[in-house]
């Protein structure tokens, strides 16, 4: 029963997808969610996370190493505040006020929103924005980028826009979720 109602929320969350959360990728929840909700509001990846790492390099024309570790993934549902906090303190000299999809140099670890709900209001899925920091971490990791300019932003935009369309439009039709796949 509660994989019927997880499913349906699924469901429902993704019937508002058209685009990823591209500028504004924060949860505005304003508070936690007790656990019984929790449970049915959390989105989980469709993919593999080292799926979405290869594919991404690989759109990116940069091979993966094995002695690059890959980043660590830590998930709003499972990860305090603070710990994201501390991060962007150290990457950006600011705490944020609530949960960001991120990734954190330093640390080598992206934070990933995974309520459905933040979905359901703002588009995409967790694997795009999953594809959007690998991008990221691809460019800090590989590329040596400083993340100066605007292009850094401009090309995680463009690979997490084409992994959406190229992968979870499919993958969603499949399941019988509806989804366009449209930018807002």
């Amino acid at each position: 029963m509660k994989r019927k109602r997880y499913l349906a929320a699924a469901a429902a969350a993704m019937l508002f997808c058209t685009a990823a959360a591209l500028a504004a990728r924060r949860s505005d929840l304003p508070a936690p969610v007790p656990a019984a909700e929790a449970l049915a509001a959390v989105a989980t990846l469709r993919h593999d996370p080292q799926f979405i790492l290869e594919v991404v390099a690989g759109h990116m024309g940069v091979t993966l190493r094995p002695d690059v570790p890959p980043p660590g993934i830590r998930p709003e549902s499972s990860t305090p505040l603070e710990l994201l906090q501390a991060a962007a303190e150290r990457q950006w000299g600011f705490r944020p006020d609530v949960f960001t999809t991120t990734f954190a140099n330093a640390t080598n670890e992206i934070y990933l929103i995974d309520d459905a709900r933040y979905y359901a209001r703002h588009g995409g899925t967790p694997d795009d924005s999953l594809a959007h920091e690998l991008v990221h971490y691809v460019q800090a990791r590989y590329l040596r980028d400083r993340f100066s300019t605007d292009w850094s932003e401009s090309e995680a935009v463009a690979i997490q826009t084409w992994f959406r369309n190229e992968y979870m439009a499919p993958r969603l039709a499949a399941a019988g979720v509806p989804y366009t796949g449209e930018e807002r």
